[in-house]
Formats: C-alpha cells, sequence, structure tokens
C-alpha cells in the first residue's frame, strides 16, 4: 500500500510541473506579442487635409496704339579701294568728309550722323589654289536721322529722299534703306497708352468669362506685363539715275504693342 501512495504522489508531481510549465509558455508568448506591438508604428493610419482653393480666371490682354513716324534713320556708306591700305583709307577719308560737308549743307547736323561701321581689309585674288594680294579694301557707313516733327508724311519722305540723292551725288555708293520710328517721348507715350489698353482688354475678358459662368469675380491675383518693344519699320532703296529724284513713302502708322497676362479670383 505505501508504494502505491509513492507513486500516486509522483504522478501528481509531474502534473503540476506539466501546467506550470505550459502557464509560464503562454505569459512568455503573450508578454513577447505586446511588445513587439508596442515597437511597430501603424501602418494603416490615413492623414487627409482638405484645402479651400478659391477658383480662378486666367486671361490675356492686348493693347494696340498707332504712332505716325516722325523721323526716319538712313545709312549710307562709302566705299574705296586702293593697291595699299593708306591710300584706301585716304581716299575713303576724302570722299566720307565730302559727304558729311553736303549733307550739313542741306540742315542735316552733325548730330544726326554717327558712324555705325569702318572696316579696313586686304583683298586677294585667287589662281590654281594660289592667293595673291591686290590691294585694300575700306568701307565707311553713316546711320544720318531726318527730323521732320510737325511735317506731314510726305515732307518726310521727300526729306529722306534728298539725304539719299545728296549722298550719292558726293561719293556715297551704298544705301542700306531707310528705318522709320518715332521720338522717345512719342513711343514712351505710346506704350503706357498700349499697357493700359491691355490690362482694359484682360478686365473685359475675365468679366465675360465669368458671366459666362454664372460666378463673381472677387479680386486680382496676379498681373504679368510683357516688355514692349515698338517695331521700326524698315525699307529698301534703289538708288535712282543721277538727276532723278529718289522716291521715298513712308509708312502712315506704326504700331505699338503691349500685352498683359492677369489672373482673378472668382466665388
Amino acid at each position: 500500500m505505501r508504494t502505491e501512495k509513492l507513486g500516486g504522489e509522483n504522478t501528481n508531481r509531474k502534473t503540476a510541473l506539466l501546467a506550470l510549465s505550459i502557464s509560464i509558455i503562454i505569459v512568455l508568448v503573450v508578454t513577447q506579442t505586446h511588445t513587439t506591438a508596442i515597437g511597430q508604428p501603424k501602418s494603416n493610419t490615413t492623414t487627409t487635409t482638405t484645402t479651400n482653393t478659391p477658383g480662378t480666371i486666367s486671361v490675356q490682354g492686348t493693347g494696340l496704339v498707332g504712332v505716325q513716324p516722325d523721323r526716319g534713320i538712313v545709312t549710307i556708306g562709302v566705299n574705296t579701294q586702293a593697291t595699299t591700305a593708306q591710300t584706301a583709307a585716304q581716299n575713303n577719308a576724302i570722299t566720307s568728309s565730302a559727304v558729311i560737308t553736303a549733307l550739313n549743307g542741306i540742315g542735316i547736323d552733325n548730330s544726326n550722323i554717327q558712324t555705325s561701321y569702318y572696316n579696313l581689309s586686304p583683298q586677294y585674288s585667287y589662281s590654281s589654289g594660289v592667293s595673291t594680294l591686290t590691294g585694300y579694301q575700306v568701307t565707311n557707313e553713316f546711320r544720318v536721322t531726318v527730323v521732320a516733327s510737325g511735317q506731314t508724311i510726305q515732307q518726310l519722305g521727300t526729306a529722306i529722299g534728298r539725304v539719299i540723292d545728296t549722298a550719292t551725288a558726293n561719293g556715297a555708293n551704298q544705301v542700306y534703306g531707310v528705318e522709320f520710328t518715332a521720338s522717345s517721348d512719342t513711343l514712351q507715350q505710346a506704350q503706357l497708352t498700349a499697357l493700359r489698353d491691355a490690362t482694359l482688354d484682360a478686365s473685359q475678358r475675365a468679366h465675360t468669362i465669368a458671366s459666362a459662368l454664372d460666378v463673381n469675380i472677387t479680386g486680382v491675383v496676379s498681373v504679368t506685363t510683357n516688355p514692349v518693344y515698338p517695331q521700326p519699320i524698315y525699307f529698301g532703296v534703289s538708288v535712282l539715275a543721277a538727276g532723278v529724284s529718289t522716291p521715298i513713302l513712308p509708312p502712315q502708322s506704326m504700331t505699338v504693342t503691349a500685352t498683359v497676362q492677369a489672373t482673378f479670383s472668382i466665388s
């Protein structure tokens, strides 16, 4: 009977130890899982930000202003050639001086005559692949401004034709054309007017669009202006035979343009 009692106690002890071990394992697993969950960031969280951005309308406005030219710029050249550089330069100087003196005689002041280009270069002939120096060429170019303040377009054309005829009669052998423009004050005023018209045009376009969309314009978000560069008008000139006046017909008007990019807020 004693032997059986000892065997039962051993069995009960083994069962208790096994149950205790299982409990410890369960506690460790639960603890490890809880610790892992704490150490890892949540990956399924989504943050949504809502921004109420007002609507806008972006337009471009254009302004055009016509300006009557009151001056013309003629580019005239004197080209000379000689066997030596010194002779070519001297001949050019003599002829150029004669041209300037003649222009002074018809009312063109030296302040309206500027040298725009001067070049001295050797000249060669080529034969059987061999180049031989034959002489030198000198080119002297002038920009002659003809101002016709208070005069008609026809009178301006006549004055420019007279300048061409006088220059060629006194040795000028190159005429590069005529550039028509206006005074800086006239162009500046035209630029401001064109800019104002472009702004009004942009505003009118924006209000037309807003009305069609049944929305209201509440303000101006931004305005950007493009640089205004008045474009001179160029005419080529053909020199006529001696004794025949060169006809010059200036344009009746030149256009100054301005553009404005504007963005308006709407509600």
